[in-house]
């Protein structure tokens, strides 16, 4: 039987509203290790952060130490995990780090390379969340292949399609139609390619009697489609978890054109709740939906109208891509909390701390 293992993580990131997909990531991921008898937690937060009491009795009531810059020194903890793509820890206690893609390195966002790939030399292990993530990271970072492992991620156990009473519910209460808009949940940074989101949809739009609905507020880019699309564009705010089911599960699909994704967590949440998706084929995408989504060419908005309108027109495969979906979100985050711990104790008795 293993000895428990105790595991200082750095929990800022489950910490932040709103949350990032690193931040759901963190938080499902605590959830599920406090559920096992084998890791005793110890969480860290960088301030400002701060975390609330309902949060720290969904970790299990585990105790808190706080940090500014980076985690300094020793730890009574036997490991150290970074979830979020920065290790911000020195020290010799052993330690592994989530890198979740190398999207930085190839011109999405600020490439912190030297920075990153002194953190990663010091890990013993990294983590990422597909097959694509690892080869960016083994090309980018040039590391050992034995030290970056892949665990997939999942959604959490509340992304299935609810009740019909639940679902009328909510979409009355946000003013929608089931089955008439199209859905994008997340951030419209570059790298999420909303110049074709919008392009396609407003072409759906123009044809169809549908919205365009969205997560979080216009920018001020997005101004040009505001006044064109007028009332068929909605912007939702910020969406509790207690909702996104009802908005997958109601809408006629999930539009998701991204260049590069490390995982996906939206298209993995849409097949759960049984939506349809469009997405690329590019990046982690594949590995994700396999045969449960339709495909379109990124660089394309035609691409994304073609297969949006062949999805619209033919309710039998709209009914297929839903099966699939549903049938393909059969891993959930005590699956991916076994993995992490198995890396976590192999980390452990590989440093001699067993």
């Amino acid at each position: 039987m293993k000895k428990n293992l105790h595991l200082a993580l750095d929990a800022t990131e489950a910490c932040l509203t709103p949350p990032r997909g690193m931040g759901r990531y963190t938080d499902q991921l605590l959830r599920a290790l406090v559920r096992r008898e084998d890791i005793d937690l110890e969480l860290h937060l960088r301030r400002p952060a701060e975390l609330s009491e309902a949060r720290r009795a969904a970790y299990g009531g585990a105790p808190v130490q706080f940090f500014r810059r980076r985690r300094r020194g020793r730890l009574e903890a036997g490991l150290w995990h970074g979830p979020a793509n920065r290790l911000l820890y020195q020290g010799s206690t052993p330690a592994v780090v989530t890198l979740h893609d190398v999207a930085p390195q190839r011109g999405f966002g600020r490439d912190r390379r030297k920075v990153t790939g002194r953190e990663l030399e010091r890990c013993a292990a990294v983590i990422t969340p597909s097959e694509h993530s690892r080869r960016g990271v083994l090309e980018v970072f040039g590391l050992d292949p034995a030290r970056v492992v892949v665990i997939a991620e999942a959604p959490a156990a509340d992304f299935q399609p609810p009740p019909a009473g639940e679902l009328a519910t909510i979409l009355e209460r946000r003013g929608l139609r089931r089955g008439g808009y199209l859905l994008h949940i997340g951030s419209r940074e570059p790298r999420k390619n909303p110049g074709v989101l919008f392009a396609a949809a407003a072409a759906l739009l123009e044809s169809h009697d549908l919205r365009l609905v969205l997560t979080g507020k216009p920018s001020d880019g997005e101004a040009v489609w505001v006044e064109r699309l007028g009332e068929r564009l909605r912007f939702l705010g910020f969406v509790e978890d207690d909702e996104l089911p009802a908005l997958y599960a109601g809408a006629a699909a999930l539009v998701f054109p991204s260049f590069d994704e490390g995982f996906g967590l939206p298209v993995a949440e849409a097949l759960a709740c049984g939506c349809p998706v469009v997405c690329s084929p590019t990046g982690s995408l594949p590995e994700v939906a396999g045969e449960a989504a339709l495909y379109a060419d990124p660089a394309r908005a035609e691409s994304f109208i073609e297969q949006l309108r062949r999805l619209l027109a033919d309710p039998d495969l709209a009914g297929e891509l839903r099966e699939r979906g549903l049938r393909r979100s059969d891993r959930g985050w005590d699956d991916v909390a076994a993995e992490h711990a198995a890396l976590y104790h192999r980390v452990a008795e590989s440093s001699g701390i067993r």
